[in-house]
Parts: structure tokens; sequence; C-alpha cells
């Protein structure tokens, strides 16, 4: 409450952009042409000082080692350190050092051994933090997350962490270990609407519209596993579309995707899914799209208003309309379709 006084106070007296999570304050300006305090080539409406100076009746007990000395385009904020003329978000060195032997530590200790549902926990909510940094990580902490759940809540007992665990958090040993790794902050372009509907259904296969042209892949009769389920087919009928945005070399937008599936659209837009095969599948398509700087939007469709639901059902669309952008599917999953070959190059 104090902390949100103290931004009211601010805004009031025109010190703004200003952002506040909890205890920790990150204060910006810009140039005005009329700014009484001067700075390199610009002037400003305030400095430091100044800004310091409107709330320093409260004896504000400020921090004595976080903060900066005066304005910098480059800033420590909640933990992460921002770079606002490059555009860009990274860990602060002592902090990467920091989560990269927290993670050396859990699998020093626990690879082969058995751990507490506190250790998980641990791990597992110091790389949901940096993975706002590190985004393809994102589909790396499923495994952590569902180990953490097997333990049922019992703070006592002890649990050997699966190979996938395992397997992940090494994957972060291997993400961590570099130096300089950065977010870029890259604007996304205007939202592209290129009349884009998926569906699957289990009876048939995968069906796509992309600008009123049709895509279909039947699947195998022998595709369905544990773990492989309609909510998976969707989700991979996602993962296609992105394939063919990739092809069609479009990027550095905010492409309109319609589906029908509310778990698939819950999974893409969380980047993860305790489902291993769906998680997979989300994991491929984001590291597509990071390549692109293309940021999905996706829309839910009823089935019932669905364009792309006969296709996916076996109903093919006229010749002429077929859609024959070529693209590359992953190795992993063309045997699960019929002459998935006409497809794929």
């Amino acid at each position: 409450m104090i902390a949100n006084a103290l931004v009211d106070i601010w805004r009031a007296e025109g010190v703004k952009p200003l952002l506040k999570y909890e205890d920790d304050l990150d204060i910006f300006r810009y140039p005005v042409p009329d700014g009484q305090f001067v700075d390199g080539d610009f002037r400003y409406s305030y400095d430091r000082e100044s800004m310091l100076s409107i709330v320093s009746s409260l004896n504000v007990p400020w921090h004595p080692e976080k903060g900066d000395p005066y304005f910098t385009s480059l800033t420590i904020f909640i933990g992460l350190l921002w770079d606002l003329v490059e555009k860009r978000v990274s860990l602060p060195e002592h902090k990467r050092l920091k989560f990269l032997a927290r993670v050396q530590t859990f699998v020093g200790s626990f690879e082969g051994h058995r751990c507490q549902l506190r250790d998980v926990e641990k791990i597992h909510g110091s790389l949901c933090y940096i993975a706002f940094v590190y985004t393809a990580g994102r589909s790396r902490l499923p495994s952590l997350s569902n180990f953490a759940a097997s333990f049922k809540g019992d703070e006592f007992g002890r649990r050997y962490p699966p190979k996938s665990v395992i397997t992940d958090l090494k994957w972060w040993l291997d993400t961590l270990i570099p130096t300089n790794t950065y977010r870029q902050l890259t604007p996304r372009g205007p939202l592209i609407d290129k009349r884009i509907f998926v569906d699957a259904s289990t009876s048939w296969g995968i069906g796509i519209l992309v600008e009123d042209r049709w895509l279909a892949f039947q699947l195998v009769s022998n595709w369905k596993s544990e773990g492989r389920d309609i909510c998976w087919l969707e989700t991979l009928a996602v993962e296609f579309v992105v394939y063919i945005i990739e092809a069609m070399n479009i990027c550095n937008c905010r492409v309109l995707i319609h589906s029908d599936n509310q778990g698939t659209i819950g999974s893409m837009g969380k980047g993860r899914s305790a489902n291993y095969h769906i998680n997979l599948s989300v994991r491929r398509t984001y590291a597509t799209l990071a390549s692109l700087f293309v940021t999905p939007i996706l829309e839910y469709i009823a089935s019932a208003d669905n364009p792309a639901d006969p296709i996916s059902r076996g109903e093919s669309g006229p010749p002429h309309l077929a859609l024959t952008t070529p693209f590359t599917l992953p190795m992993e999953l063309q045997h699960l379709f019929i002459n998935a070959d006409r497809f794929f190059h």
C-alpha cells in the first residue's frame, strides 16, 4: 500500500512512466522540448534528485544497494537486466551463475537418488522465472511440474526423479552455461489474418484452411498410442500451420489461427503442456516461431462453425484450391500420415 501511494504521488506530479512489482520500482523518463533538466543532447522534466525530492518528506527507506544512481538505459528490474537501447532482456551474470549452480546441485544430488517435494518445487520455481528469458525452456518445465504433482502434497516422502526430469535439467545446464544470452524484445507487426482454420478428427486426420486453400493429412491406422489423442492431433494441426507460415516467408508479425480445441489453445498460450506428446509439438512449434519472430494468436471457433471440420474428416475441397506450399515436417511425424511425402520436402 505504501509503495502504491508513492506511485500515485509521482504520477500526479508528472513522474512517469514507472513500473512497480511489490517493493521493486523502476522509473523512466523521456525527452521533452521544454524540460528544465539537460542530460546530453536532450531535455527532461526531472532528474533523479528532483524526482526523489517529491517524496522526501515521507522518509522512504530506500534499499542501500538496489536501484540506479542515475537514469540509464541499462537497468535491473524484478531481477532481470533490461537493455532499453538494444531492446533485450537477460539474466544478470550473478543470477545466471546462481541458477546454473542450482541446476547443477539438483542433478548432482538427485540423479539416481531420491529427493523431496521441496527440492522439486525450488528448482521448478527458479526455472519458471528464468523461462521469460530462455523462452525455449518453457517446454522443459512440464516434466518437473508432473514430478512435483506425483508427490500428492507429501512434504516428507522421497521419490526418484524420472529420466525425463534429468534430461530436461541437463538441457537447462547446457543452456545456462553460455554467457551473454538474451531475449530480443522485438515489437511484433500488425495482426495478419490469412483466414487460417485448423481441425482434427481421430477418425480420419487433420484439415487446414489458409486463405480458402485446403490441405488434408490422413492418419495411418495405428497412429494412436498412450498420450496421442484428439488434443494432440489438434496441436499438430497448429504445428503444421506454423511450418506453412515459415514456407510462406511470413515473419515479424502476429498471425491469427482459428481452432476449436481449448486444450490446444491453452497449451500454445502457455508454451507447454503436461501431456508428453503435446509438449513435444509445442516445443517444436515455438522453436520455429522464435526464429521467425512470429506470435500466434489462437482464437476459439465452435466446431459447427469451423470450415476446416469437413476437411479433417476426409471431405477434400476442390482440387484447384489445394494448398501446394511445400514445407519440412519433422521425421518423427511423417510415418503417422498416409502418403506424407506428397506434402513435405
